[in-house]
């Protein structure tokens, strides 16, 4: 529950300015006030796709492309921006630096750059294409995992602060898996983010 509720923020901050949309309290009062299922309500089938061939045939040519317009990157930098320097507030004095994985990861991971806030340490990508990982200047690490037909991630128990998945999740058939290991990884009072986009592509 506390994923969505930050989901709920995340989408908004992430649009971009000129979107007309819910102010952050008021998402953040839906959610809070929602029943929610124990078990989703979701089978396999739900996440089937009309094209069900191997996602690595698309993914085998680098891609080095924005997926989401400028007021949006940067709408999505500032929001990370906030989370980190809330993530350094709420932990150890002095702070300590982050630990992020960013799941589905590419060639940038719309985070703020080096000294324009809380250090980042250990930054791990997760995404489909070595060159587009290796081709991001924030990742200190990367492994190179199709999450469609492994949604098991190779880290240990507790080990970021923070999980982000930017404008991806909704390419994922087994979201609902990927998610739980988000949370498994995941230190005490980090954050999982999901950011979602509007964007046909």
């Amino acid at each position: 529950r506390r994923a969505l509720i930050n989901l709920g923020a995340a989408v908004l901050l992430a649009l971009p300015a000129s979107t007309s949309a819910a102010e952050p309290g008021e998402v953040r009062a839906v959610l809070e006030s929602a029943t929610w299922d124990e078990t989703a309500p979701f089978t396999r089938e739900d996440f089937r796709r009309l094209d069900e061939s191997d996602d690595s045939r698309f993914y085998d040519d680098p891609k080095l492309v924005q997926h989401i317009d400028d007021a949006a990157v940067a709408s999505t930098t500032s929001f990370y921006s906030q989370l980190f320097a809330s993530l350094a507030a709420s932990g150890e004095a002095p702070p300590r630096p982050l630990s992020v994985l960013d799941l589905c990861s590419s060639w940038v991971s719309h985070y703020p750059p080096a000294g324009t806030g809380p250090p980042l340490g250990r930054v791990e990508g997760l995404g489909m294409n070595a060159a587009e990982l290796a081709a991001n200047p924030v990742l200190t690490g990367y492994k190179v995992q199709d999450l469609n037909r492994s949604p098991a991630l190779p880290y240990a128990d507790a080990s970021f602060d923070a999980v982000t998945c930017t404008v991806s999740i909704d390419y994922l058939v087994r979201p609902l898996e990927v998610v739980a290991e988000a949370a498994r990884v995941l230190r005490p009072g980090g954050k999982v983010v999901l950011i979602f986009s509007s964007l046909p592509y």
